[in-house]
């Protein structure tokens, strides 16, 4: 996964958020309501907003007047809800966990709908085609729902969802995956054996985001 990063983070300092809210199917975002947030775009001008992110995919919904609308990432430099800081990679909303303009740690967190289909195909159908069929046509929340107050009424009515949280390390415009084979690939040949004496020596934890931290300066000269 590789993609030019086009926005620079000035003086940043991100905390790790703890989920606020259970993730339900009729209400699959990662805040318990839409905030004030802003756009900025790949031209330079900026927009204001009320802005969610969706976990079906880990895309941007924003209201316009009381319907929910998905904002085509294309456009899009990085954006900002409150004190949380995202940019888009291959269509997706990345929240940025530490660092600054030279390197930084990024989270994906998705919303497990496969985890509702997990007890398996029946008559020799297997559990994706299931999965994917049941998918179509469950109600779920911004999507198949998007009258912002009606959504909000159903708030309580969904499933509860498992999340699914993947790591990356961004430096110099790469998107690195945060495990120790993704990285490895990546690597010139004369830089291997380094990396994984020093994955050896700092003891690196591949779902801490902190741990991964370290990973930045080695990585800033490759």
């Amino acid at each position: 996964m590789k993609q030019k990063v086009f926005f620079f983070i000035i003086g940043l300092c991100v905390t790790i958020a703890a989920q606020a809210q259970d993730v339900t199917t009729m209400w699959p975002y990662v805040y318990p309501d839409f905030k004030e947030g802003v756009v900025y775009f790949k031209d330079h001008t900026s927009l204001s907003v009320p802005l969610n992110v969706h976990l079906l995919k880990s895309t941007l919904h924003y209201l316009e007047g009381e319907k929910i609308k998905e904002a085509i990432s294309g456009d899009i430099e990085s954006i900002r809800i409150e004190n949380d800081l995202y940019y888009v990679c291959d269509d997706q909303l990345m929240r940025v966990v530490d660092g600054d303009s030279t390197g930084f740690v990024a989270e994906l967190v998705e919303a497990d709908f496969s985890a509702l289909h997990d007890s398996g195909g029946a008559y020799g159908s297997s559990s994706n085609v299931q999965a994917t069929s049941k998918l179509s046509s469950m109600e779920i929340g911004g999507v198949s729902i998007v009258n912002h107050m009606e959504l909000k009424e159903k708030k309580d009515a969904g499933t509860l969802l498992p999340l699914t949280r993947k790591y990356f390390v961004v430096v110099d415009e790469k998107v690195y995956p945060a495990n120790r084979k993704a990285i490895m690939s990546e690597l010139s040949k004369d830089r291997k054996d380094g990396f994984k004496q020093f994955v050896k020596q700092n003891k690196i934890k591949w779902k801490q985001p902190q741990s991964l931290m370290l990973l930045l300066d080695f990585l800033k000269n490759e």
